[in-house]
């Protein structure tokens, strides 16, 4: 008998919960959320910072595509696919401070004219002898099909 009238008591509790609940608001507004539980939007300040660097990331992949270029004349929807591509394979990057040098070697990509394309940028890249910021070494890139020539398939 004492355990049907906890179990009718846990019933009647879960009835008046329900019916409570029912009587909130499905959505409710920001302005009518408490404070301490409020979602905020976004800083001005940071969203000029987050679209800076947004900015910054479509200029480094656009100056690639431009190096790209001369392999891929016709099409810029092949440059940027390839650009994409290359953000996403794989590298090695081997520090070397005896020689002074960071080299990253890319892995293959999926056609002997993609991996000659990036051998090409490679190259141009290496020319520039840029300095990996916050070090004293000098960036060397290779493509892990650099010894590709024309013609040879991959």
């Amino acid at each position: 008998m004492k355990v049907r009238q906890e179990l009718e008591s846990f019933q009647e509790k879960e009835q008046e919960l329900v019916e409570k609940r029912k009587q909130q608001p499905y959505k409710i507004s920001i302005g009518e959320m408490p404070e301490s539980t409020r979602y905020n939007k976004l800083k001005t300040e940071c969203k000029h910072f987050q679209n800076i660097i947004k900015i910054i990331c479509y200029r480094a992949e656009t100056a690639f595509a431009n190096l790209l270029s001369p392999n891929y004349a016709r099409n810029e929807d092949e440059i940027r696919a390839l650009v994409k591509s290359v953000i996403f394979n794989t590298a090695d990057i081997v520090p070397d401070e005896a020689n002074g040098t960071l080299t990253v070697t890319l892995y293959s990509l999926a056609s002997n004219r993609d991996n000659l394309a990036v051998g090409n940028v490679c190259q141009v890249l290496n020319d520039t002898e840029t300095i990996f910021p916050g070090t004293n070494l000098k960036l060397i890139f290779n493509s892990a099909t650099s010894n590709l020539t024309p013609g040879q398939e991959s």
